[in-house]
């Protein structure tokens, strides 16, 4: 009785198909890129014997072999596909050849290690690079199709650029069923789950996953279809067991309520299920994709500004977003989240007000509230700017200095504010692109003027740039940035001579200001 009804399944579903593929005849008439590929994948014709055809051979064999340059090669799918980006690599002060005679493997094991948590500038530079058209590497080495391309996108979501990872994934042309299940996955993230699911109609395969294809048939609202493909899913073993546990629980709601147990390991769609049947999952402790849902609209205020201040911690959204929140109502507590939300909004009336006294003392709190969030750029990008001009005490002036020399919209105005000490003449040094000072003796001044000063550069970087692998040299750099941020000294000068070996000083002496300016915990 099982095998009958499996097969009846089947056989429900085949007819599905069948329809499906005759209403595919009624399809527009082909791209110029997809008769292209059609052509391509064409038998080659046998030669031609015609005298033109003959003459043209006869001219080529007279040339002799010095008259032709060696020309360079790759798959034009390989290149177009790894080598997509949102904007140009020269905009973001990169080589276009950056990655070089690196093989993709190398590449793809240097993102793969890329740390989260670093500083705000060294998280610029990564998401730039992410996101930059970069040609592919020379050397293929042994990973499939895309894989480069997958390893960024990736690496962008674990930093929460949702946006940004789904932009790279809409520039490429006929993506393949990796590249399409990441841009389901981001589209659930963003609440775009209906847009993703007509993107994928009339494409019913393996090119998405079996369970996100029943998702988009209930959504669409066909039901029986949806119910028939779950159970040959089920009988063939095509979804595991959680997954067809929350798809039956999602499309028989109506019928029966059940709970559901905690799911083990959250997934894009398991997430936006239990959001679906009135169970959602809280995204605070879920990785920091996760936390664009809670910017649609149907979250609370406190869930927004916990999820706005995590992807601005990231780097991935605009300060200013963050502060729209800040202002939008009155706290609602005391403590951590809501006493930033109080001296931002203190800050705003003494800006408006010009009150110098209150700026002063909103300012001197601002800080180590901001601090102890590592949300001083957000901070400086917010009130910077609007606080330039006013009368401080000698402590808010300081605070505005390192304000101002953090934003790069107020940088300029930074000399003005800086205070006789050892680090700012060290800072002010860095900011101005002067040399450094042999002043100081502070452990971190130390290290910063050991990376300034080291020429020549290392035995293994030099190597690197001598095999053409400037991009290996500068994931190396990042790394060690991080774990400069955590106050490790050697990696702080290591970080530091490998962005300047590459050329990237400006963005070393950033990164240099911040390691000096900003406290990190280890």
């Amino acid at each position: 009785m099982i095998r009958r009804g499996l097969i009846s399944a089947l056989a429900s579903l085949a007819l599905t198909l069948t329809g499906a593929s005759a209403q595919s005849s009624d399809a527009p008439p082909l791209s110029a890129i997809e008769r292209l590929q059609r052509e391509l994948e064409a038998p080659t014709p046998p030669p031609d014997d015609s005298p033109a055809t003959l003459l043209r051979d006869e001219t080529d064999a007279r040339l002799p072999q010095s008259h032709f340059e060696a020309i360079e090669s790759a798959p034009l799918e390989r290149t177009a596909a790894e080598s997509v980006g949102l904007f140009t690599a020269e905009r973001v002060g990169l080589p276009r050849d950056l990655w070089g005679s690196a093989t993709v493997s190398e590449v793809i094991d240097g993102i793969a290690a890329l740390p989260p948590d670093t500083l705000p500038s060294a998280k610029r530079l990564t998401l730039r690079l992410l996101q930059a058209e970069l040609a592919p590497p020379r050397e293929e080495g042994p990973d499939g199709r895309d894989a480069l391309l997958l390893a960024r996108v990736d690496k962008l979501v674990e930093f929460g650029a949702l946006e940004q990872a789904g932009q790279l994934l809409q520039a490429v042309s006929g993506p393949n069923a990796a590249l399409n299940a990441r841009a389901f996955d981001i589209a659930l993230l963003l609440g775009e789950e209906d847009r993703a699911c007509a993107a994928m109609r009339g494409h019913i395969g393996s090119e998405h996953g079996q369970a996100a294809q029943i998702f988009c048939m209930a959504r669409r609202g066909d039901w029986q279809v949806a119910h028939s493909s779950l159970r040959v899913a089920q009988g063939l073993q095509l979804i595991d067991d959680t997954e067809a546990l929350l798809l039956t629980r999602f499309l028989e709601e109506e019928e029966e309520e059940y709970p559901l147990p905690p799911p083990q390991q959250t997934t894009p769609l398991g997430w936006r299920i239990m959001e679906a049947l009135g169970d959602p999952v809280t995204t605070a402790g879920l990785p920091i994709a996760y936390a664009h849902a809670d910017l649609r609209g149907t979250s609370g205020w406190r869930a927004q500004l916990d999820a706005a201040e995590r992807l601005t911690r990231a780097g991935v959204m605009q300060p200013n977003r963050l502060h729209g929140l800040y202002l939008s109502r009155r706290a609602a507590a005391s403590g951590g989240l809501w006493d930033r939300v109080r001296v931002i909004q203190a800050l705003e009336r003494a800006t408006e007000t010009r009150d110098a006294a209150a700026a002063s003392a909103a300012l001197e709190q601002a800080w180590p509230l901001f601090a102890a969030a590592e949300l001083e750029l957000a901070l400086a990008e917010m009130v910077a700017e609007e606080l330039m001009g006013l009368s401080f005490t000698s402590n808010a002036r300081e605070i505005l200095w390192k304000l101002a020399m953090l934003s790069e919209h107020t940088r300029e105005s930074a000399a003005d504010l800086a205070p006789e000490s050892t680090v700012a003449r060290i800072a002010s040094a860095l900011a101005e692109g002067r040399d450094i000072e042999a002043i100081a003796r502070a452990p971190m001044a130390m290290a910063i003027q050991a990376g300034f000063a080291a020429e020549p550069y290392p035995e293994s970087v030099q190597a690197l740039l001598e095999a053409g692998k400037p991009g290996m040299v500068l994931l190396d750099a990042l790394a060690r940035i991080a774990e400069a941020a955590s106050g490790d000294l050697n990696a702080a000068s290591a970080g530091l001579i490998r962005l300047r070996a590459i050329g990237l000083d400006p963005v070393a002496r950033q990164i240099a200001i911040e390691l000096l300016l900003l406290e990190r915990r280890g």
